[in-house]
């Protein structure tokens, strides 16, 4: 299976998920979740989800909405419980014209980070404009509002920045303080970097600053 499940957007509520079409008759979607990152440990969270893609300005993919709650009750979290610090994992399957299914093996398991932690657009962020590795308009800039042991990230559709750069963080036990991103094979003392600062109120960003700096 060519495609894989991306967590859009998040709240504390819900998840947005989205996928590039299977290249290939799609009947429809089935979505997994889990709290282990294996293909085996995923239970069937939503079936029947339409191959179609969505009208939203600006995504271009298959999507789905996902309820916390139901995740809750899925993986059996206590509705007592905090869920922000939680990683859940998920794949999708397809089901062909003949209604046959694709199997779990073949899937891309993705991990979703927790819910505190919520995105930034680029084009919602100038700073993100300043860095010098040129990222894509379909970079977003995951900021860090609630504890969590995940801090901040940078993602990409392509998956190029994750595996050519490297991200460093300060985390004061509640919010990411500072964040250092270069690329992966600069990592001579000296060599240049981004050095990006947040600034809170509460657990809210007021002010992201970005400088450059060295390794």
């Amino acid at each position: 299976m060519q495609t894989y499940v991306e967590i859009l957007d998040k709240a504390k509520d819900r998840l947005l998920l989205g996928w590039t079409p299977e290249p290939t008759t799609v009947k429809s979607y089935n979505l997994y979740a889990g709290l282990i990152g294996l293909p085996g440990s995923l239970s069937l969270l939503q079936s029947n989800i339409s191959p179609q893609i969505s009208m939203r300005v600006g995504i271009k993919k298959a999507i789905t909405e996902v309820l916390i709650a139901d995740v809750r009750t899925l993986l059996g979290i206590s509705d007592t419980s905090d869920f922000s610090n939680t990683v859940v994992y998920f794949a999708i399957t397809y089901l062909n014209a003949a209604g046959t299914e694709s199997t779990l093996t073949d899937s891309t398991v993705v991990e979703a980070l927790p819910v505190g932690i919520v995105p930034k657009y680029r084009k919602d962020d100038p700073t993100v404009n300043r860095f010098m590795f040129g990222f894509s308009e379909d970079v977003w800039a995951w900021v860090k509002l609630m504890a969590s042991s995940g801090g901040a990230l940078i993602t990409d559709s392509c998956g190029l920045y994750a595996s050519n750069t490297v991200t460093e963080y300060t985390y004061d036990g509640t919010n990411v303080k500072t964040m250092k991103i270069y690329y992966a094979d600069q990592t001579a003392t000296g060599s240049p970097a981004k050095l990006t600062t947040y600034e809170y109120s509460g657990s809210n960003v007021i002010k992201v600053t970005v400088t450059d700096s060295t390794v």
